[in-house]
């Protein structure tokens, strides 16, 4: 029998005045936060970084600030271009702005912000006419304001949104209408983006160009021509050890007020990753992800899985080669901001390897700014005319980015080859330039009741070139997991990506970094409640999940309502989890699969033509309070809900008030819910 410590004390009770032992026996039990002692002390301290102050006006005088560009981002592109405008201010007019994450400062604060400076709002819409996680106290402030005027507010507006969605633009157009009903001066008419078309950059380069003209013709700024100012000093300090070093591994972010709460990020031990069709063109992966080992990582059935991925090991180099720091790319960096408003995006100290390969985006497009930009370091005269003329021509560059995936390395070896030929380009430039490797969220597709330590993900790849462009760009993400699956059956021929991690952090390709973030994608509290699922492709993720919980409830003996899943693919063969669906309802009557394949005869049929066929059910299950879920694209999304209101119409009598009505309501009540993207 194993020996079991103990510890014996003495001591009495009003019950027991004499004196007598208590053994305690000691278990060998871990401790479940272990892990805090070994975080990293200057990660916790960045983490706890707060602004002086919550007064947006003060902040602005403190740091001598002409100009606010409030920022409202999802997936931090909204950020992107507020930074992006802050270089472009201080390099054309010598004007010092600041970028402002709007959930930093109060509202109300505003109305503060004297008449002799300026903001600036970019926002983004996302799902079914949201605000971005950071918007979402100042739009609720928007609503309920009834005594705060902003008369002396002078601003100009840029939404972030995409014409598949129903709500397209709708903050940005919530935002500046009440701007203008409290006193607010708009300076030039609302820019918008359109993501459907791929067009976000282009859409934002030509406002921005009207914003600028704005501020000459109107304002009397005078425009400089464009230099380049470094917003970050970049130092190589041999002096530094490697225990001092961010190598590569993700640093934990504190969720901000507003933001949906996320868990920390942790090495996951992938214990199965296998691809679910057997076509060339489209495809699927399942990974599954075991959390034994991290009993602070909690997630429910409908949550998100953040997945950080690296930046394939052929497109470092490519980028090392033309900056010349092939020989470089472990001397330790240390990066400081030059602007005290501006915070370094990237740990530091850290290395050129870690930054290209984990923390920097290097594969993604680069835009027509950057490439005029470039030409001001072009090596030669004939590599700053080409790219003169790609920047300085919208149609040159789009016809050139439909034939070539054009990444910084790329564009960098294209216009003037050769191993250094841009060493002389500055590396702040680059730092400043390329985004951050952020990680991607992918639907949660197992049951927390099911699998509470088991996390499973549905991601869909594709080797198909886009609507909108003549050639297939994988996602980094996309690649990086095809590449784990690879490996997995030992198909893996190339280094492609390095699976190991830092220092063989992931353990010889056996883990992932990854992290939950909380979603309101939930089932229904009351499990008698019937719910309503319609999914196409990669959308039957949560629904896996709903399914196999709902399934487990019926097992114990809990009142289950009716499950009807709506599953919308190309054919049989794109049949996700084909096998297991089709076991549910042999085992449950109140379970129905109700497929629609678009490719399979001669008529297509999509998932809202199955809803339209079955619609005095759907109409009935509504009736009884069922749940309406829809996961999958945004114009999927959108042609289910206009061809179900059409049926609402029709089976009730209703009119566009009634229907508009009913919608509000049930949204208002979380029985109608989202998860899609466009």
């Amino acid at each position: 029998m194993e020996s079991v410590p103990r510890v014996v004390f003495w001591g009495s009770s009003d019950d027991f005045p004499t004196p007598s032992p208590i053994t305690f026996y000691l278990r060998d039990k871990p401790d479940p936060y272990l892990h805090v002692w070994f975080e990293k002390p200057q990660q916790i301290e960045a983490n706890r970084r707060e602004p002086e102050t919550r007064d947006i006006a003060v902040k602005l005088e403190e740091l001598k600030k002409y100009l606010v560009i409030f920022w409202g981002s999802q997936s931090g592109t909204a950020e992107g271009f507020a930074n992006r405008l802050v270089r472009d201010f201080r390099g054309r007019f010598s004007l010092d702005a600041l970028a402002a994450d709007l959930a930093d400062y109060d509202p109300e604060s505003i109305a503060n912000i004297p008449e002799s400076k300026f903001a600036i709002f970019i926002i983004s819409t996302y799902g079914d006419g949201d605000p971005s996680d950071n918007a979402t106290h100042f739009l609720s402030w928007l609503g309920s304001n009834r005594t705060t005027r902003f008369s002396n507010l002078r601003y100009a507006a840029f939404g972030l949104g995409n014409k598949n969605y129903k709500f397209y633009n709708r903050i940005i157009d919530v935002v500046t209408e009440s701007l203008d009903s409290i006193g607010a001066t708009p300076l030039l008419p609302v820019g918008k983006a359109d993501d459907s078309k791929g067009t976000t950059d282009e859409d934002f380069t030509e406002w921005k160009h009207a914003l600028f003209a704005m501020f000459c013709e109107r304002l009397g700024f005078k425009e400089r021509p464009n230099q380049y100012e470094p917003a970050l000093r970049v130092v190589e300090d041999t002096s530094l050890e490697a225990i001092d070093l961010h190598i590569g591994e993700p640093v934990n972010i504190q969720t901000k007020k507003g933001h949906a709460p996320i868990s920390p990020i942790r090495p996951l031990p992938i214990k199965d990753a296998r691809r679910l069709l057997s076509t060339t063109t489209r495809n699927c992966l399942h990974l599954e992800l075991d959390t034994n080992d991290f009993p602070e990582l909690k997630y429910k059935t409908g949550d998100h899985l953040a997945v950080w991925p690296s930046n394939p090991s052929s497109d470092v180099q490519q980028l090392a080669n033309c900056l010349g720091l092939q020989e470089r790319l472990d001397i330790p960096l240390l990066m400081q901001s030059l602007d005290p408003s501006i915070q370094v995006k990237v740990p530091s100290p850290t290395t050129w390897d870690a930054l290209l390969q984990y923390y920097l985006e290097i594969c993604a497009p680069v835009s027509r700014d950057t490439v005029t930009a470039l030409a001001h370091f072009a090596p030669s005269e004939t590599a700053k005319a080409t790219l003169k003329g790609l920047g300085g021509d919208k149609d040159v560059y789009q016809e050139y980015c439909s034939k070539t995936h054009v990444t910084l390395g790329r564009l960098l070896e294209a216009v003037s080859p050769g191993i250094g030929s841009w060493s002389n380009l500055p590396l702040a430039f680059v730092i400043e330039s390329l985004p951050t490797l952020s990680p991607r969220y992918y639907s949660i597709s197992s049951s927390s009741i099911v699998s509470p330590k088991q996390i499973s993900i549905t991601v869909a790849t594709s080797t198909e070139a886009s609507l909108n462009q003549s050639l297939s760009i994988p996602g980094v993400t996309t690649n990086y997991l095809s590449a784990i699956e690879q490996d997995k059956r030992q198909k893996f021929t190339g280094s492609v990506h390095n699976l190991s991690g830092p220092s063989n952090i992931l353990e010889n390709r056996a883990k992932l970094f990854a992290h939950i973030r909380t979603s309101k994608f939930r089932l229904p509290t009351i499990p008698k409640h019937p719910i309503i699922m319609i999914a196409s492709g990669s959308g039957i993720a949560p629904f896996r999940g709903f399914l196999a919980e709902r399934a487990r409830m019926a097992a114990i003996g809990r009142e289950v309502g009716k499950n009807l899943l709506f599953f919308g693919c190309r054919s049989e063969e794109d049949f996700l989890y084909r096998d297991e669906l089709q076991e549910l309802p042999r085992s449950n009557s109140d379970t129905e699969i109700v497929t629609a394949f678009s490719r399979a005869g001669e008529r297509k049929v999509y998932v809202q033509d199955r809803v339209e066929e079955r619609d005095e059910e759907v109409v009935s299950l509504l009736e009884q309070n069922a749940y309406f879920y829809i996961c999958g694209s945004a114009a999927m999304a959108r042609d289910v809900t206009a061809r179900l209101g059409k049926c609402l119409m029709k089976r009730k009598g209703w009119s566009d008030n009634e229907l508009r009505g009913w919608s509000e309501s049930i949204k208002k009540a979380h029985r109608w819910q989202e998860d899609v993207w466009g």
